[in-house]
C-alpha cells in the first residue's frame, strides 16, 4: 500500500529472551536426563528416550512460537482488535496450545493462519500457500462459479479445463468453505484468489480431514456434464513439462501478448492502430527505486517507473489515442506513489479529459496499492471502469510489516497503518460496468472485459 510494503524485521524483546532460555534450560535438563540414562539401558530405550526428548523439544519450540505470536502480533498491528476481540483471539491461542501435544506440524501451521486470519484484515495473514513446494500439480481458477484447471502436466491434458466438482467424493463447496477459514481477507473476491492455492496443497488438505494420504481423488466433469475421476499425486508443476489452456488459445488477447521479459511482467503497453487504442497493462507498483528500498538484493534488474512513464505519454502523444485502456486486473501492490504521479500527467493529456477517454480495468487480484491506483483514476480522471469487483478494499488497513516466528521461521505479515481513501465504498471497488470472464471466451482468446470496452461507443 501507499508508502509501500517493505518488510520489517522482526526482534526479541527482553520477556520473549526470558522465555526462549527457559526452554533451553528445560531443553539442556533434558539431555543430561536422556544420556545419563542411556548409559545403563538397552539400544531400545534409548531410542524411545531419544524419540521422547525429539518430541518435547518440538512441543517446546512450537509453544515458543505460539506465545510470540500471541504477545508481539497485538504489538505491532495497527488496531489489533477492530474485528476481532481479544478475549476471543486469547481463547484460540491457549486451545492451540493445549493441542500441540496431538498435532502434526502441518495441522499446527493450517490452525495459526486460521487464528491469523481471523483478525479480520487481508493485510494480516500467514500464507501457507507458499511455504513448501509440496503441491498437487495443477493451477486453477474461478470462472463464475465453476472451480476449472487451467494448467496441469502435459501427461494429464485430457483433464485441462475441466471443473473440478469433488475431492475424495466431498463437494468442493464444502472443502473451500473450510480453507476459506485460513485465508486473510475482507471482501470474498480476495478469498478467490486465494483458495486455489490451498485446494493444491497435501498439507492444508490433511489438516481439515479432505484426505489422510498424499494421493487425492478428483472427481472431474466436462462441459458435457460428464463425470471422471482422476488419482493425482504430489508433484512439480514444471514449466518445460506444464501445458496451459493459453498455449491451445489460436489467438491470444492483447492482455496475454506481453511477459517476454522481466520488465513486462511489471508493466508494459501496446498501441493497437485498428482499434485506435493505447492498451497499458500495470500489473506491480515496483520500479527500481522501490526495490532498492525494499532491500531487494536484485534491485538492478527492475526497470525506471519513469523512464517507462515518458515512453508511454509519448506513445499517447504520438498515436491516433481514442481510448486508453488502464488494465489493472494482476494488480497486488507495492508503493502507490509511482501510479499517482504518473495518473496527475495523464489527466493533464487534452484528448483524453472527456467522459469515454479513459477506461480501467479492474478485478479480484487488484489489491492494496492497485486499488489506489484505481482510486486515483477515479479522482484525478473521468475514467470509466471495467471489470470485476476488486481483492481489496478501498478504505481498510495495509502498509504491511512482518513478524517472523523464532523457532518455525513462518512470517507473519501485518498492517501498520489504516487508509480511507473515499467514502463512495463500502468494500471492494466495484467498477461502473461488471463484466465477468466467460470460460468458453476465455478458450477461444476472447476478453471478455476488453471487448466490451472496444464496443464501447463515445
Amino acid at each position: 500500500m501507499r508508502r509501500g510494503r517493505k518488510l520489517l524485521s522482526s526482534y526479541f524483546d527482553a520477556q520473549y529472551e526470558y522465555k526462549h532460555l527457559r526452554g533451553i534450560i528445560y531443553i539442556f535438563l533434558t539431555i543430561i536426563l536422556v544420556t545419563a540414562l542411556t548409559g545403563c539401558g538397552s539400544a531400545n530405550t534409548r531410542q524411545v528416550l531419544s524419540k521422547n526428548s525429539a518430541e518435547a523439544v518440538r512441543q517446546s519450540h512450537w509453544i515458543e512460537d505460539i506465545d510470540y505470536l500471541q504477545e508481539n502480533l497485538p504489538k505491532k498491528h495497527k488496531n489489533m482488535y477492530h474485528s476481532i476481540k481479544k478475549e476471543d483471539f486469547d481463547k484460540e491461542i491457549m486451545s492451540l496450545k493445549d493441542e500441540v501435544p496431538s498435532l502434526k506440524d502441518y495441522e499446527i501451521k493450517t490452525r495459526l493462519a486460521q487464528i491469523v486470519a481471523s483478525v479480520g484484515d487481508a493485510h494480516t495473514a500467514l500464507n501457507l500457500s507458499s511455504n513448501n513446494n509440496l503441491s498437487y500439480p495443477v493451477i486453477l481458477y474461478w470462472f463464475d462459479k465453476d472451480l476449472r484447471i487451467v494448467s496441469t502436466n502435459k501427461d494429464k491434458k485430457d483433464i485441462l479445463g475441466k471443473k473440478l466438482v469433488k475431492i475424495n467424493n466431498i463437494p468442493i463447496d464444502e472443502i473451500v468453505k473450510k480453507i476459506d477459514t485460513m485465508i486473510s481477507h475482507e471482501n470474498n473476491q480476495w478469498v478467490k484468489v486465494m483458495d486455489v492455492n490451498y485446494v493444491t496443497n497435501p498439507d492444508v488438505l490433511k489438516s481439515l480431514g479432505i484426505t489422510s494420504k498424499d494421493t487425492i481423488q478428483l472427481s472431474l466433469e466436462d462441459d458435457n456434464n460428464k463425470i471422471t475421476q482422476v488419482d493425482l499425486n504430489p508433484g512439480t508443476l514444471n514449466p518445460d513439462n506444464a501445458i496451459r489452456i493459453i498455449d491451445e488459445m489460436q489467438t491470444k488477447p492483447i492482455r496475454l501478448q506481453f511477459n517476454n521479459n522481466f520488465a513486462e511482467t511489471l508493466y508494459c503497453y501496446k498501441y493497437i492502430p485498428e482499434d485506435k487504442t493505447l492498451y497499458f497493462q500495470y500489473n506491480q507498483c515496483i520500479d527500481y527505486d522501490v526495490a532498492k528500498s525494499y532491500g531487494f538484493k536484485n534491485y538492478e534488474a527492475y526497470p525506471k517507473f519513469d523512464k517507462f512513464s515518458e515512453g508511454l505519454l509519448k506513445a499517447i502523444a504520438n498515436n491516433n489515442v481514442n481510448k486508453l485502456v488502464v488494465d489493472l486486473r494482476n494488480n497486488t501492490g507495492g508503493d502507490s506513489r509511482l501510479m499517482t504521479s504518473l495518473v496527475s500527467k495523464i489527466s493533464q493529456i487534452d484528448k483524453l479529459k472527456d467522459k469515454g477517454k479513459v477506461f480501467v480495468i479492474v478485478g479480484r487480484e487488484t489489491f492494496s496499492s492497485g486499488v489506489f491506483a484505481a482510486i486515483d483514476f477515479a479522482t484525478q480522471t473521468n475514467s470509466i471502469f471495467y471489470g470485476e469487483p476488486t481483492g481489496g478494499n478501498v478504505n481498510g488497513y495495509g502498509n504491511v510489516g512482518a513478524l517472523t516466528l523464532p523457532n518455525s521461521k513462518l512470517q507473519i505479515s501485518y498492517s501498520m497503518n489504516f487508509f480511507e481513501l473515499s467514502d463512495r465504498f463500502k468494500d471492494s471497488f466495484i467498477p461502473d460496468k461488471i463484466v465477468e470472464e466467460s470460460f468458453d471466451n476465455y478458450k477461444k482468446g476472447i476478453d471478455d472485459v476488453y471487448e466490451a470496452i472496444k464496443a464501447y461507443k463515445n
